[in-house]
């Protein structure tokens, strides 16, 4: 828990990457259960089927689970 009572999400691809306990809950974080993959130019998330070529392109991908953080 940071200084200012916040917990920082552990999950990959979580948007918000900080929360309180208040915040927490079965639907509040959207996050991938699975690794980053960047091989030659290709990005994406070995959770996923969607292959990427840009870094933002790559940070856009919508996630594909969501839970507590």
């Amino acid at each position: 828990m940071g200084e200012d009572g916040r917990f920082i999400c552990a999950y990959k691809g979580c948007a918000k990457r900080t929360f309180t306990e208040q915040e927490n809950s079965d639907t509040a974080c959207n996050y991938h259960k699975g690794e980053a993959i960047f091989h030659d130019l290709k990005k994406s998330w070995s959770c996923c089927a969607k292959v990427v070529y840009d870094w933002d392109d790559f940070m856009k991908l919508p996630t594909c689970c969501q839970g507590a953080h």
